[in-house]
């Protein structure tokens, strides 16, 4: 690609109008300018010195949120009726340090470079002992598998240490990813988007209490 830096390529699982395509993580000056870069998309006619002529980014990153610092994806995403899940790392400075952590994004079924839906915060964030190793406060996953059940293995490290599965299925992560709210980015939307779902969660309680 025309980006300076390329730090993980993962592949498509499907040819995309005949073509090879590529999620890229094209590194630039982000933190330092405050905006840009994120999780690009790309096609490419071969793997053969494979060159992508234009890249666009289809998650970017956002300032003050789990992936301020940089993003990237990890496993290729899984298919499903309602898209493409997609499980990826965010990087955020704190006072300890760098902290990575692992969230979730779904793209259009069709057009694998459409996001659809966005969960807001993280989806797996190092606990424990998970804080603890060669590069603590970090987890990271490159691999997960869907079974013909619908079961879901996620693989995932953490502190560059140790290695981690955790089960779940694809049912339960197109459910948290279709209904968690998107980050409202300021503090304000964030807190009306936590009172609607406090007025929800009553309603629901009222009706059991019903019953």
């Amino acid at each position: 690609t025309k980006s300076p830096q390329q730090r993980n390529v993962v592949l498509h699982p499907e040819f995309v109008d005949g073509k090879y395509a590529l999620y890229t993580r094209p590194q630039d000056g982000f933190i330092s300018t405050g905006s840009g870069g994120g999780i690009g998309w790309g096609l490419t006619g071969s793997m053969l010195g494979a060159v992508i002529e234009e890249e666009t980014i289809i998650d970017d990153r956002q300032y003050h949120t789990i992936k301020e610092v940089k993003n990237g994806l990890g496993p290729a995403p899984i298919k499903t009726e309602k898209g493409w899940l997609h499980l990826a790392h965010g990087v955020r400075n704190t006072a300890a340090g760098l902290r990575y952590v692992l969230y979730m994004f779904l793209t259009d079924l069709n057009d694998p470079d459409k996001q659809v839906a966005s969960p807001a915060g993280y989806f797996l964030a190092p606990e424990g002992e998970e804080r603890i190793g060669d590069v603590s406060n970090v987890v990271f996953s490159n691999g997960w598998v869907k079974r013909k059940n619908g079961d879901v293995l996620i693989y995932y490290g953490s502190s560059d240490t140790r290695t981690h599965v955790v089960t779940t299925t694809v049912d339960k992560l197109l459910d948290y990813v279709l209904n968690t709210p998107p980050d409202g980015l300021r503090s304000a939307e964030c807190v009306k988007t936590r009172s609607a779902m406090i007025e929800k969660n009553l309603k629901i309680l009222k009706t059991l209490k019903k019953k």
